[in-house]
């Protein structure tokens, strides 16, 4: 009887305080720098976004949509809906063509190949 009177309040006490320790541990990553690498995370796919949609945007783009049939409306709503890594990837290809435009090159011999990849992409990726 004796052990059972101290061991009850040894064990209720151990119990209570239990939760009361976990709660003052801290946390594994700063919750500050939790919050800076979100907003990162987000300019980054701001970013992103605006390299694909820049290309989207362009003549050549809208002439191999037409050509295909495809609707470049339907292609700059998906963007939005876009993971991401797909975005990252779509915006490499995005940038890449866009240098090229910029840079002078035949658009027609260098990125039409590009254009036609990123268009059918964004629209294979939305359905």
């Amino acid at each position: 009887m004796r052990i059972r009177s101290v061991l009850v309040p040894v064990l209720v006490w151990s119990l209570l305080w239990s939760p009361l320790a976990m709660a003052e541990q801290r946390h594994v990553v700063d919750p500050a720098i939790m919050r800076q690498a979100i907003a990162d995370q987000a300019v980054t796919d701001q970013q992103n976004r605006d390299a694909v949609l820049s290309v989207l945007s362009q003549d050549p783009a809208r002439e191999v949509a037409d050509r295909l049939g495809l609707s470049l409306m339907r292609a700059e709503g998906a963007v939005s809906t876009l993971s991401s890594t797909e975005l990252a990837g779509l915006a490499e290809s995005a940038r890449a063509a866009e240098a090229q435009l910029v840079g002078g090159a035949d658009p027609i011999v260098i990125s039409v190949t590009t254009l036609l990849l990123i268009i059918i992409i964004v629209i294979l990726i939305a359905r």
